[in-house]
């Protein structure tokens, strides 16, 4: 397992930095990126949010910096035949949320929903205590907007379909 530099908030939540769930930009993947890439860095110049990372040699999405908002400005940009031709609105994961929650502790915090920009999240209210986040997988296109906005990393992404109540 190789460690990247790790990030402020990676430090203070402990959890280290790791390659081995590189989240390609959509319309690639790690087979094409394997085959094909070059690692110019074209599509992490290019791309408007700033996600993507050369790691290795080759782009990974870094949903702790914001969210990726399907552009194709990544795709455009390659020089290599990388990406799939059609375009991609939606990623194989979503996001689930993780019993290191604020509002599961008890405390107020809707940062989640608010940096959604699909509204996949909303708050379920509880008696004595804090609206609870809830999921919509349905909506939730795993653009890694909520990811950036929890303010203690309770957020993490599993693959479409599989069941998020208790990740």
């Amino acid at each position: 397992m190789s460690q990247a530099p790790m990030s402020r908030r990676q430090f203070l939540s402990a959890r280290p930095a790791t390659t081995d769930h590189r989240i390609c930009p959509p319309g690639a993947s790690m087979p094409s990126l394997a085959a094909a890439c070059t690692g110019c860095g074209q599509c992490e110049e290019r791309c408007p949010t700033q996600i993507i990372r050369l790691v290795d040699g080759l782009p990974s999405l870094d949903f702790m910096r914001g969210e990726c908002t399907f552009c194709g400005e990544c795709a455009a940009s390659c020089p290599q035949p990388v990406f799939t031709a059609e375009r991609i609105d939606r990623f194989a994961h979503v996001a689930a949320v993780g019993d290191t929650c604020l509002a599961k502790r008890g405390i107020t915090c809707q940062s989640c929903g608010e940096a959604c920009p699909q509204q996949a999240i909303r708050f379920r209210p509880r008696i004595g205590g804090p609206f609870v986040p809830e999921l919509r997988t349905e909506i939730c296109n795993g653009c890694g907007g909520c990811i950036a906005g929890c303010p203690v990393n309770a957020i993490t992404l599993q693959p479409y379909g599989v069941e998020a109540a208790d990740a």
